[in-house]
């Protein structure tokens, strides 16, 4: 080869650009050299620009931007028809965000998120435009009593739309389940507190068993039961714990701060489980001796079903008149008299008949 030729090849290296390819998912960084309505061309050392949507650029933090800046974008589509890279901010915030939220996952560091609505038994917030959720059984105590005083009010209450005062506000949250690709971050607000606290927490859980008679404060008053403050943890009595009668409004029975005496009757891992009735005589113990065969009593309807009526004998403790031993129509608050056709406390079954006093008056 002349001399000739050698320089004219060393100048072709020196001098031609390398012509990089990409494929989709690719990071890359480029320079802008136009922007238009649509547009904005980034030179990525590809044979041809990569195009990225103008109305992407109000993502960065500088939406100044201006030719000969540099950005960085994620490729979506190596070449479309005319050749160009289909490139997006969007996408690469989006993974960018993915990747912090997965060390800051892996370090086990809180982090700070802002209410921006409810969903399906949880808070969705928002980090550095991320979403994520939080279960309602994962706010703090304070928060929860909150949230669930606002739902009380009904959906449609001011208090409830605000959620109770949340909404717009921030918190500090762990991540406890990420999942990038099913684009699901589960978050926990209880989960960050002081070892101080944390070790109190552990310690009273610790102590609580199955079985044990405490004292404890009333929390909060939920349309499904009662939570309660045993001294650092909470419990919950039920709505059907409260009391051997039907109950239709815990707030009917207690109400925040009120002193309360439950019995713990379950127990799993910090879910304790409460019990008010289980404190008082369940009026199905020695029934049949209260209430024997052939016994005659008087008392008023309580309920009225398609296939008779029940009568409230004791608070908890109902008998049914079949629709077939009746005499005539019943309504709730009717006072009756009856007599006792059948009793099983194992079974807890109280059957009465009004038609068979009645008949006895006939052919007496």
């Amino acid at each position: 080869m002349s001399d000739s030729q050698n320089n004219l090849s060393e100048l072709i290296k020196k001098h031609s650009k390398q012509v990089r390819t990409f494929g989709p998912g690719n990071i890359v960084e480029g320079t802008i050299v136009s922007i238009d309505r649509k547009y904005v061309l980034v030179d990525v050392g590809a044979k041809s620009e990569g195009m990225i949507p103008t109305e992407e650029l109000k993502l960065l933090p500088d939406r100044d931007v201006k030719v000969g800046d540099k950005i960085t974008s994620i490729v979506i589509q190596p070449e479309n028809r005319q050749g160009n890279l289909i490139l997006s901010l969007k996408k690469a915030k989006s993974q960018h965000n993915w990747s912090s939220l997965e060390v800051v996952y892996e370090s086990g560091e809180p982090i700070e998120v802002t209410v921006i609505d409810y969903l399906k038994g949880g808070l969705i917030v928002d980090t550095n435009g991320q979403r994520g959720f939080v279960p309602i059984s994962h706010l703090n105590r304070v928060h929860f009593e909150q949230f669930n005083i606002a739902m009380a009010e009904g959906n449609n209450s001011d208090t409830a739309q605000n959620l109770g005062g949340l909404k717009g506000s921030t918190m500090e949250v762990k991540i406890i389940e990420i999942n990038a690709e099913k684009n699901r971050l589960v978050m926990s607000e209880k989960e960050v507190m002081s070892k101080e606290e944390a070790a109190s927490k552990d310690r009273r859980l610790a102590e609580v068993k199955e079985g044990d008679v405490v004292d404890g404060t009333v929390s909060t008053v939920l349309p499904y039961g009662v939570l309660v403050d045993l001294g650092g943890v909470d419990g919950l009595v039920h709505i059907s714990e409260i009391a051997w009668e039907k109950v239709s409004a815990p707030k009917d029975y207690y109400k925040p701060g009120d002193s309360i005496k439950v019995k713990v009757i379950g127990k799993d891992e910090d879910k304790i489980a409460l019990s008010v009735k289980e404190l008082k005589d369940n009026p199905w113990n020695k029934v049949e001796e209260r209430y024997p065969l052939g016994k005659r009593i008087k008392a008023n309807v309580s309920k009225v079903v398609p296939f008779g009526a029940f009568i409230e004998l004791e608070p908890g403790l109902d008998g049914l008149i079949h629709i077939s031993e009746t005499v005539g129509p019943l309504n709730v608050g009717d006072e009756v008299e009856a007599v006792v056709v059948n009793v099983d406390s194992k079974d807890r079954k109280l059957a009465l008949s009004i038609r068979q006093i009645e008949d006895s008056k006939i052919y007496r």
